[in-house]
């Protein structure tokens, strides 16, 4: 396997985790999404899946094992906002005349706002993390990428 090949696959999974980020906001912003495509566990998206899969012979490497904590917190934060908008009790009978649900309803939008900015920040440590393990992958000697290489083709 080239490295051009890890690099491209690095770079796929940014893309995708860049992806779901984009389609939590749609879904904070009010936009019809299919929540099947924004999994609440780390391991169901793309990102996970790349994670957690074809990229696990990356995991000697620091900048590689570095992502698995902010991408959990991503993923916790969503399960927040996703609660947020999507709580299932059912207003009573005093809230629908006092409108406290609409504005209990709106409270949690504000919320599910505000959570979204950590959700993004913690996006952006992935991101600056991606581009620290590309850089890494560049500058590993030849023998370790060789190594390296052969674990991602034969494993």
């Amino acid at each position: 396997m080239e490295l051009s090949e890890i690099i491209q696959r690095i770079r796929s999974a940014k893309s995708a985790h860049l992806g779901w980020v984009n389609r939590a906001r749609s879904l904070i912003n009010g936009l019809p999404v299919d929540h099947e495509k924004i999994p609440v566990m780390s391991c169901d998206c793309a990102f996970g899946r790349w994670y957690y899969g074809d990229g696990q012979p990356l995991s000697k490497l620091e900048s590689f094992r570095a992502l698995e904590v902010p991408h959990n917190e991503l993923h916790e934060i969503y399960a927040e906002i996703f609660d947020l908008l999507f709580e299932t009790t059912r207003p009573g009978f005093m809230d629908k005349i006092t409108g406290d649900y609409k504005r209990q309803k709106a409270e949690k939008r504000l919320s599910a706002q505000a959570r979204f900015h950590d959700l993004q920040q913690s996006s952006n440590v992935i991101i600056t993390r991606l581009g620290t393990l590309e850089r890494e992958l560049r500058q590993l000697p030849v023998a370790e990428l060789t190594d390296l290489f052969n674990k991602l083709v034969y494993e």
